[in-house]
């Protein structure tokens, strides 16, 4: 186990592939690359992106059922191991981390990182809205809220306004020296290797809120104006129903569904357009992601995070949320469009790994 006063704990519920857990796996490469030991605790280890787990990173697995089992345990790991910090990430793994920060008496600075709109995300099932309803309280046992966008920051405030004083806006660690060298990575699927057509992308868990329908509906529209191809990155529980809507409007030969892709920056480095059609975000990394390759970019502009992305549309085209002819019209607008230069540096600049990472430390009184 690494030295307690140079080792930093970041805790994640598990692995799977979110762009929450993708942020937090670049800040522990961070970490280690400015000489800090690294624990990444999970309460499951499972997962696709197990195997970007960056080098030089302990790799705790609580191995428990829900977050919620992994209480004793992280207490247990606190008062054993005195960190330095604790980092975590996603509401019902925040809550775990304000509570254990509490029970095991230590002194380790907790920082939870708020990556959703609270009060836009849906609360589907009970333990949603039980951890929604604890949040406010238990978050003022944590010694910073970290929100991802100042659309987050706001939602937080109004849930807990005794919170607000607690709450920092720090730009989300996206872009490393390591995605900008994946995205330089080739890409084996035959459109991306003819490209004898123009390529749409887009990248986002398949589940309703992301807004696959309307987008493929837009798709549609502008497939009988421009003869273009929709590449879709992802898996999720709305897959079936995806593809039933891409058969049922005859795209089924320009549209692909390409399922989860341990390297999407090849992909977005090679597309035409990124497409981001969601009814709401907190902060979506994909966003900053395709901008730093200069990829043109197209968004709804829902809550959170495009709009302040995007700089109110200075770098990329905001559409209503749910309009697919106004979706349709931004796509036609960027096919026609150069690669964005100035979007490149924006994004590369306020959103990079390392300058993050000095933020996140210092959040816990911590310096390099």
């Amino acid at each position: 186990m690494a030295s307690s006063n140079r080792c930093v704990a970041v805790f994640l519920p598990s692995l799977h592939g979110g762009g929450a857990e993708r942020a937090m796996l670049v800040f522990c490469r961070e970490l280690v690359e400015l000489g800090w030991s690294v624990d990444l605790i999970t309460v499951k280890l499972e997962g696709p992106l197990r195997q970007l787990i960056p080098s030089g990173v302990s790799v705790i697995d609580l191995k428990s059922r829900r977050t919620t089992l992994a209480l004793p345990k992280l207490v247990s790991y606190l008062r054993k191991n005195q960190p330095a910090a604790l980092y975590s990430t996603i509401m019902n793994a925040n809550v775990v981390a304000a509570m254990a920060r509490v029970i095991s008496g230590t002194r380790t600075p907790t920082i939870v990182r708020e990556s959703n709109a609270p009060l836009s995300s849906p609360k589907n099932t009970v333990s949603r809205w039980i951890t929604y309803k604890v949040a406010p309280f238990l978050y003022l046992f944590a010694n910073g809220v970290i929100a991802v966008s100042q659309g987050v920051a706001d939602e937080l405030g109004v849930m807990a306004p005794r919170m607000r004083k607690r709450i920092r806006v720090i730009p989300t660690p996206v872009i490393s020296d390591d995605v900008l060298h994946q995205g330089e990575a080739p890409v084996a699927h035959p459109w991306f290797k003819r490209h004898d057509k123009p390529i749409i992308l887009s990248a986002a868990r398949l589940e309703r809120h992301k807004g696959f329908f309307t987008l493929l509906q837009a798709f549609a529209e502008l497939r009988t104006k421009k003869d273009a191809r929709l590449a879709i990155l992802g898996h999720g529980s709305m897959r079936e129903q995806i593809e039933a809507e891409v058969d049922r409007l005859g795209l089924r030969e320009d549209v692909a569904l390409l399922g989860f892709q341990h390297n999407p920056f090849a992909y977005m480095s090679k597309a035409d357009v990124f497409v981001l059609a969601s009814e709401f975000e907190g902060l979506p990394n994909v966003l900053v992601q395709a901008m730093a390759f200069g990829t043109p970019v197209v968004a709804t502009d829902c809550k959170s995070g495009p709009a302040e992305i995007l700089c109110g549309g200075r770098y990329g085209t905001l559409v209503p949320v749910g309009d697919a002819h106004a979706l349709a019209l931004g796509l036609e607008k960027a096919l026609d469009q150069p690669r964005h230069d100035g979007a490149m540096q924006h994004a590369r600049s306020v959103y990079g790994a390392r300058n993050a990472a000095h933020e996140y430390l210092a959040m816990a009184g911590l310096v390099v």
